[in-house]
């Protein structure tokens, strides 16, 4: 369900509670909720009758909660449950809240705090600063953690949930509660499980292309493990997430979201009062693969001119102990350079010049949030950090500490660019063929789940990936294997073949570019920083593409073992070493696959005016030939399609409309046969969370107008509409789009005026 009802756990009118409390945690929760909320917002069950509707309830005594009891707090307005208890809901109470769309959120689940309300519907410390940071624990020990944390750094949040057990309410709605939250800029998760992998990877992409999202992962197995889980990791990456490796690191990052700003670059410059401290803070910056920035000679006179005794160091400058009015003017003269990004602050404690004398300076000289503090030290350097912290500057223990939250705040808006990229259109695959379907039935009835050698390599000779060919001493040799994630399902692997050497490995997630596909050979340690080197590893990433694109295809492979030779423009697999694992009964598609897969069995063809047109779903590599059809547009087909004249469409723009959730999104386009690299038309329907209603817009090259191709793609789209599930299409046209009204209203949509904006038009349809 997502986020429906998700607002009665943040925003409640009323908030009942159910029974007398049993437990520690459940009084807890009650002693904040009474201590926290406003009069008349707590109450029972029989005194809700007639108040506003959107209530939460407390189930402080499972005992007091049953089916019966659920139908009646809803139909008086009840819409979310929050149980802190150990022993999970009942299946007939969960069957209950589920039919009447009733949202709980645990077992195990000390709730949630809203901040800006000052409501504490949890068992967790109310005294918490408002802010714009949500938090997205599963835990309650590291919730409890970081928020004692934050309060330590003055650092506060939008709100706070723990998920608990997860019986209903998991980490993904809260995800998409996130993305749409206009008081949330950024989002801190730790995540012990991943309930829905293709859920949860949907609700990941859409909240980190809108705000910044970092992610620790915690192990929840019985049995240890050595590490992050790398799939796991892979697919926050795919998502556009930053990982932070421990919960150090997750408090390095709150306070990277939380304090630092938007870092397309990362230049920062030390600043310290001694050569040695400067030195450990570069090491820390290069070890984060950050840089050291370079001001410019006139910056370094004007700093030298406030303090006459600095030393300039390779990326730093030793300011020694000059008065703090001095040391404050020198950090002014450095970030008013243009190649300066952020200044690292260190000071190592004096016994002359403490350090809350430099601290009070600089709190009252009002930095903006490119300057860090670190105070070194731990007695003297109490005061200064929360002097800091109340002056609203990021402040560290350590400048690992520090350089480690630069460095989440720039991955952030690296990742999102190396996603957004526009892929090149990537290798023909072949289709699979009666014969080899043939082939595959005949395995599975005589029970052959295993195959090797060239058997195995059968199913991928349609996919264009040959067999064979010896090998040389100065080939490229690596080992690729599919493998299905119990949470995230099927995955690819890529290492080099390094006899006697643990190799790195880089893992990805079908489908799988050009792009994405050299993103998992660089992980492995295959780059392809120059010309000759990218030529070299073009034919494994193709190959890299097809057996991503062969796994999507052949649900019965359960497991496959490839050692894959490369040489010069070309690339295969050793039939000696290959193995195939099928599986009799594949899971369903949404287990399977963590990312909905390119949906070709909507692809179609039209005739109009003669000639032949594909209608498919949208690829990104369709960027440049939709920039074609949007740029030779006319402004008044502009103004229809996007309420404003616009002269220039660039990629930003675009890439919005060709790299989709196809799981949530559909974006179908017109192609002429006789001229594949031009677009003709788009029609586009975006899903909420809940797929309770989508949006549409369709848009017609002129030339093609009264072809019908319009009607077309917004049936097309509605079609797609019923077959998901979704409750409601809705458009926003121009009044004056006087076809677009006639077609919508053909086509059944109602359509009404919008009130607030009179030249718009509301269109909708059951």
């Amino acid at each position: 369900m997502t986020i429906r009802n998700l607002d009665a756990l943040f925003r409640p009118a009323r908030v009942v509670v159910l029974g007398k409390a049993v437990g520690d945690t459940a009084q807890a929760l009650l002693d904040n909720l009474r201590r926290t909320a406003p009069p008349g917002l707590v109450c029972s069950l029989d005194e809700l009758a007639g108040a506003p509707a959107m209530a939460a309830a407390v189930v402080a005594d499972p005992a007091a909660a049953d089916p019966a009891q659920l139908q009646r707090l809803h139909a008086l307005g009840g819409r979310a449950l929050i149980w802190p208890h150990a022993c999970p809901p009942g299946e007939a109470l969960m069957a209950q809240a589920r039919a009447q769309r009733m949202r709980v959120l645990g077992p195990r689940s000390p709730g949630v705090l809203h901040p800006p309300r000052q409501l504490a519907l949890s068992a967790l410390p109310p005294a918490t600063r408002s802010g714009t940071l949500a938090l997205i624990v599963q835990s309650q020990s590291v919730a409890s953690a970081a928020l004692d944390w934050a309060a330590g750094r003055r650092i506060g949040f939008s709100w706070i949930a723990v998920t608990g057990g997860e019986s209903d309410v998991d980490i993904a709605d809260l995800l998409d509660y996130a993305a749409l939250d206009r008081d949330t800029h950024a989002v801190a998760v730790e995540a012990g499980r991943i309930r829905a992998g293709r859920k949860f990877m949907s609700a990941a992409r859409a909240c980190a292309r809108a705000k910044p999202v970092a992610v620790l992962q915690t192990q929840l197995d019985v049995e240890p493990v050595n590490g992050a889980d790398a799939v796991r990791s892979a697919a926050f990456a795919r998502a556009g997430m930053v990982e932070c490796r421990s919960l150090p690191a997750l408090f390095d990052a709150i306070a990277a979201l939380h304090r630092l700003p938007p870092l397309q670059r990362a230049r920062a410059l030390i600043a310290g009062n001694g050569a040695g401290i400067c030195a450990l803070a570069v090491d820390a910056v290069l070890r984060e693969g950050l840089q050291c920035a370079d001001p410019a000679a006139a910056t370094w006179a004007c700093a030298q001119s406030h303090v006459p005794g600095m030393r300039r160091l390779a990326g730093a400058a030793d300011l020694g102990e000059p008065p703090a009015a001095a040391t404050v003017a020198a950090l002014q003269a450095f970030l008013g350079d243009a190649g300066v990004d952020l200044v690292i602050f260190i000071r190592s404690p004096m016994a002359a010049v403490p350090h809350e004398a430099v601290a009070e300076a600089l709190a009252q000289a009002r930095f903006d949030q490119r300057l860090l503090t670190v105070w070194l030290g731990l007695e003297t350097a109490l005061a200064a950090r929360r002097i800091s912290a109340d002056a609203e500057l990021a402040t560290f223990t350590s400048p690992d500490a520090a350089a480690r939250a630069v460095r989440y705040r720039w991955e952030y808006a690296r990742n999102r660019e190396l996603l957004t990229q526009t892929p090149p259109h990537g290798p023909a695959t072949g289709a699979p063929t009666a014969e080899l379907d043939a082939w595959l039935r005949h395995c599975l009835q005589q029970g052959l789940h295993e195959l090797r050698g060239a058997d195995a390599l059968r199913l991928l000779t349609p996919y264009g990936i040959d067999g064979g060919h010896p090998s040389r001493g100065d080939d490229l040799r690596l080992t690729v294997s599919v493998r299905r994630h119990p949470e995230l399902g099927m995955y690819l692997r890529a290492a080099p073949l390094m006899p006697g050497f643990t190799a790195p490995a880089g893992y990805g997630f079908m489908p799988l570019d050009a792009l994405l596909a050299r993103r998992l050979l660089a992980d492995a340690g295959l780059c392809a920083e120059s010309a000759p080197a990218a030529a070299a590893l073009q034919p494994v990433a193709d190959l890299l593409e097809r057996v991503g694109q062969m796994v999507i295809e052949q649900p019965h492979v359960a497991e496959l073992d490839l050692c894959v030779v490369a040489r010069g423009s070309r690339a295969w697999c050793s039939r000696r070493d290959a193995r195939l694992r099928l599986c009799a009964e594949p899971p369903p598609e949404r287990q399977r696959l963590a990312l909905a897969p390119y949906p070709a069995t909507l692809s179609h063809i039209v005739e109009r005016d003669g000639q032949r047109l594909l209608v498919r779903p949208v690829r990104p590599d369709d960027e440049p030939a939709l920039i074609g059809l949007l740029e030779g547009l006319d402004m008044e087909t502009v103004r229809l399609r996007f309420f404003t004249y616009i002269r220039h469409f660039n990629h930003s723009m675009a890439l919005r409309m060709t790299q989709i959730d196809y799981d949530r999104e559909l974006a179908l386009v017109i192609v002429p046969l006789d001229s594949p690299e031009r677009i003709d038309g788009i029609g586009t329907l975006a899903a909420d969370p809940d797929g309770a209603a989508a949006e549409f817009a369709v848009l017609v090259d002129p030339q093609r107008y009264r072809s019908g191709l319009g009607r077309h793609l917004l049936e097309q789209l509605l079609e797609h509409a019923r077959r998901t599930g979704i409750g409601r299409v809705f458009g926003e046209v121009l009044a004056d789009n006087t076809a677009m009204l006639r077609l919508a209203r053909r086509l059944g949509f109602t359509c009404r005026a919008v009130i607030d904006d009179p030249g718009v038009m509301h269109v909708e349809i059951d």
